[in-house]
């Protein structure tokens, strides 16, 4: 099965996305130019109901669900921001929903859900943990296991953003960075990007301590790891998804990673230049672009900032050790 999803398909989830969502600014950011010796623009992606792009896939999914009629209620697994996203897509087409976070998911993104009026439960040491105990559960027939990464309909949603980029600004960039976390994100906007412009570099970033999707590019194959300690909920993935791992080497240049104190210095750069506290992941891509400066002076860059939900105790930590 390939993810990667045709223009028509792109336009068609912008169709249900725009019922409920505005569309995010691309800015030029000028202090984010300086540090980075590039000409960078920003893709605020955070500017949403749930703090993050991933509203834009679970959307597109569960409109397509309601419409079916075949299912009546779903079930996912998160650390947070697509547990928020499909419990406000669910909210939204009247579509009852359990969420499972792993044990010490953060309070912000649990608050979320929670606002949505999932069903809630918190299960295993991890998020490929609670989504091993789930498969495990006697469903329904008409209970759907939902499996973010693996699902057409979102990896779809998600490429809506880099359809929205390329027609944002006509000219192009040299250059888009963006999270991985579980891959749906870079390959659903690498399909849309490539699409329209196939010369321009997608990079992709991740955590030192959650490598498991910088190592299946680089050896083509799903690559696994033991562990997945990142603070950067968003990209705390442990276990390759072969589909993604497959749409990633269709239309992804590079994949980087940074080390957690990085992603700590980017989410204080970034609070300084434009005033908003991204989370871990959602700086992921400012500290790529920091790391990556000798091969990007002087480029077009874009870089993806895909969420703000920070508990207070990170926040407290960046504010008192990082910013400056």
């Amino acid at each position: 099965m390939s993810l990667r999803p045709s223009t028509a398909e792109m336009e068609s989830s912008l169709n249900v996305i725009r019922e409920f969502l505005s569309e995010t600014p691309l800015n030029l950011e000028i202090d984010l130019s300086a540090l980075t010796e590039t000409t960078t623009y920003v893709k605020h992606e955070y500017k949403s109901p749930v703090n993050s792009f991933k509203a834009r896939g679970a959307l597109t999914l569960v409109h397509r669900l309601s419409q079916s009629g075949n299912v009546t209620k779903v079930i996912t697994a998160s650390t947070g921001n697509h547990g928020s996203a499909m419990a406000y897509a669910c909210q939204k087409f009247d579509m009852p929903i359990t969420v499972v976070v792993p044990e010490g998911a953060d309070e912000s993104k649990v608050t979320l859900i929670r606002k949505f009026d999932a069903d809630f439960q918190v299960l295993g040491r991890d998020l490929d943990e609670a989504k091993d105990m789930i498969l495990e559960w006697d469903m329904p027939s008409d209970h759907l296991f939902i499996e973010d990464g693996a699902v057409p309909d979102i990896v779809i949603g998600t490429a809506t953003i880099g359809y929205e980029i390329m027609e944002q600004r006509k000219e192009g960039f040299d250059v888009i960075i963006v999270p991985v976390g579980n891959g749906s994100l870079i390959g659903g906007m690498g399909s849309a990007v490539k699409d329209k412009n196939p010369s321009t570099q997608v990079v992709g970033v991740q955590s030192e301590a959650a490598p498991c999707m910088t190592y299946s590019f680089r050896e083509k194959r799903p690559v696994n790891t033991d562990s997945c300690n990142t603070f950067a909920g968003g990209i705390a993935v442990r276990v390759a998804i072969p589909e993604a791992v497959n749409l990633m080497l269709e239309v992804v240049d590079d994949v980087i990673l940074v080390s957690e104190n990085e992603l700590k210095k980017a989410m204080a750069l970034f609070l300084k230049a434009v005033g908003v506290l991204l989370e871990g992941a959602g700086a992921a891509a400012l500290a790529a672009a920091l790391k990556l400066k000798d091969e990007l002076r002087g480029k077009s860059v874009c870089l993806v900032a895909t969420g703000c939900n920070v508990d207070k105790t990170l926040q407290q930590e960046i504010l008192r050790d990082y910013v400056q």
